[in-house]
């Protein structure tokens, strides 16, 4: 079989989608959803941000991220405080238990990439992170599990 652009492209959206659907089933068992995920991620990246603030940061408009700032807020993992800078704006704010869904989010990437590479010897991952990292311009790059 060749190893053409196109086939490095299928690849790659093959990989892609084959991740994603384990991590959205495993993730799915917690109730926690992709957007849930990257809203309280950014969040937890971002601490005290502002929702426009978050929708930038997620490429997404403002309207997307108020029914899931209002849902999460409700469940009890953000708080909303008053901008001292501009009160008509709010900060929102992790919880302890937002903070402890970080935690279960993070144990929960560990264990689905656990999952998907138990199959690849330890030399094949290090191969293939270092060439996802050629690929993505970050030939050195923090957060890039080689195991």
């Amino acid at each position: 079989m060749s190893s053409g652009a196109t086939e490095l492209g299928e690849l790659l959206v093959a990989a892609y989608r084959a991740f994603s659907q384990q991590g959205r089933a495993r993730f799915g068992d917690y109730g926690l959803s992709p957007a849930r995920v990257r809203l309280l991620t950014a969040l937890h990246q971002r601490p005290e941000s502002r929702m426009r603030d978050l929708a930038d940061a997620l490429g997404v408009s403002g309207r997307a991220v108020t029914p899931l700032v209002d849902a999460l807020e409700s469940d009890g993992l953000i708080t909303r405080k008053p901008d001292p800078a501009d009160r008509r704006a709010f900060r929102l704010t992790l919880t302890d238990a937002g903070l402890g869904a970080i935690d279960q989010i993070a144990r929960l990437q560990q264990q689905v990439s656990e999952d998907i590479f138990s199959g690849m010897p330890a030399e094949d991952r290090r191969e293939l992170a270092r060439l996802l990292r050629t690929f993505l311009g970050k030939p050195h790059g923090p957060g890039c599990a080689t195991t």
